[in-house]
């Protein structure tokens, strides 16, 4: 067991306090919708001040902004295979793609969609921000992953609409179902082969245009 100065000196506090602000922040959202919550609502259920709330975070946007890109880094969505640049496609694609696939069975992704789908009349922002924060950023590295990784040179364009294709195949049925409540859960077999039939799809479109 790690002793006292050890914990602390392996995360300090103010790592502590921006972790418990966002998940306090993440349960409200989903409680009380994007218009609903407050940075003071934050703050009360958070256990700390609200100027510590904006110490961290300049407002309610960038707060929202930080848990969709906090939940997207615990399924390990980063920018991890653009910086090594030691891959294949198609190692790039099976671990990004199971990736998503894991991500969009989270319980919380699921209700922070239905959250969104439910704001998007009132408050269409709610929506934008997600999307950068989430869908946009998956686009944007899969289509530089397209560009880095394929065997033959893709242009940007192509690239861009490879990494909507493959991401659309990987949403597919389950995810319409998971957002209207209906049975929709593969099982991690399941997952792995859905996720070989996206990139079966993307081989054909490269080597059509190859």
């Amino acid at each position: 067991m790690l002793n006292t100065q050890t914990s602390k000196a392996g995360r300090p506090k103010s790592a502590e306090k921006r972790k418990q602000i966002l998940t306090s922040a993440g349960e409200l959202f989903l409680t009380s919708g994007f218009s609903g919550c407050s940075m003071e609502m934050v703050a009360k259920q958070s256990g700390v001040s609200k100027q510590t709330v904006y110490s961290h975070f300049n407002n309610k946007e960038a707060l929202f902004l930080a848990v969709i890109e906090d939940k997207c880094a615990e399924y390990q969505l980063d920018d991890r295979y653009l910086e090594l640049g030691d891959h294949t496609l198609l190692h790039v694609l099976r671990e990004r793609g199971l990736q998503i696939v894991k991500l969009l069975h989270d319980d919380q992704v699921i209700a922070i969609h239905r959250v969104i789908i439910g704001e998007v009349n009132t408050n269409p922002r709610a929506a934008e921000l997600f999307y950068q924060a989430g869908p946009k950023h998956s686009l944007e590295y899969l289509a530089k992953c397209f560009i880095k990784f394929a065997k033959q040179p893709v242009t940007e364009e192509f690239a861009h609409k490879c990494a909507v294709t493959f991401f659309s195949l990987l949403q597919s049925e389950f995810h319409i179902k998971s957002i209207l409540g209906l049975d929709f859960a593969l099982s991690e077999p399941e997952q792995i082969a859905h996720v070989e039939f996206a990139i079966q799809q993307i081989e054909r479109l490269l080597e059509s245009k190859s």
